[in-house]
């Protein structure tokens, strides 16, 4: 488990919930105080590079900030280290979803019919997204999100708590939704929306 803050340690129980703790070994951290030391009843083995050696080891990425996770996932592919993910078991997945590797599905989240989760996404309890969704590689879905059917979710991009957006929306790549927005147009990559209905902060200022 990469991280051993709050998305490291809740995603380290969501695989016990799942019946996968006993593949867990411990968790990764750069911060060095940490080394030797045990978070929620683990080793902390290391940081990110003790996984340079061991490329048999799936790596969980239980990072919350999308930069952070595909900057991690950068170097765990130049070392040929394979990301795993989870599906917490109260999660509900509709026919034909798909998930890439490394993706996270915690508790209480709804995915409809033909809904597509990209590389290392993460889709935070309680969410719920409609059908022909794509939350594309790295991006993040806090909790309560409500999504409506066909809405595409771009790399990297960031809703916050509480976010809904109507149907057949584009959220551009790296572009943050601020909680409890209301996104009733397309947001442009990079843009962070806020408010009801949600407007670029630069607009509503």
């Amino acid at each position: 488990m990469v991280g051993t803050g709050g998305m490291g340690r809740e995603t380290a129980a969501w695989l016990q919930d799942a019946g996968q703790s006993e593949r867990l070994l411990g968790f990764l951290d750069d911060r060095p105080e940490l080394h030797g030391t045990e978070v929620a009843g683990l080793p902390v083995l290391g940081g990110v590079a003790w996984l340079r050696e061991r490329p048999e080891v799936r790596a969980v990425l239980g990072v919350g900030a999308p930069a952070a996770r595909a900057r991690i996932a950068a170097m765990l592919d130049d070392w040929g280290v394979h990301l795993g993910g989870v599906v917490h078991p109260t999660a509900t997945l509709g026919p034909r979803t798909h998930l890439a590797d490394g993706a996270i599905v915690c508790p209480g989240v709804l995915l409809s019919c033909d809904t597509r989760l990209g590389r290392a996404a993460i889709v935070n309890y309680g969410a719920m997204l409609g059908h022909d969704c794509v939350v594309a590689e790295f991006a993040f879905v806090a909790p309560g999100c409500h999504v409506a059917g066909a809405v595409t979710i771009g790399p990297g991009a960031d809703l916050g708590l509480g976010a809904s957006v109507l149907q057949g929306i584009t959220i551009g790549a790296g572009a943050v939704v601020g909680a409890g927005a209301v996104v009733i147009r397309d947001v442009a990559p990079g843009t962070t929306v806020v408010g009801v209905p949600a407007r670029p902060l630069a607009e509503r200022g």
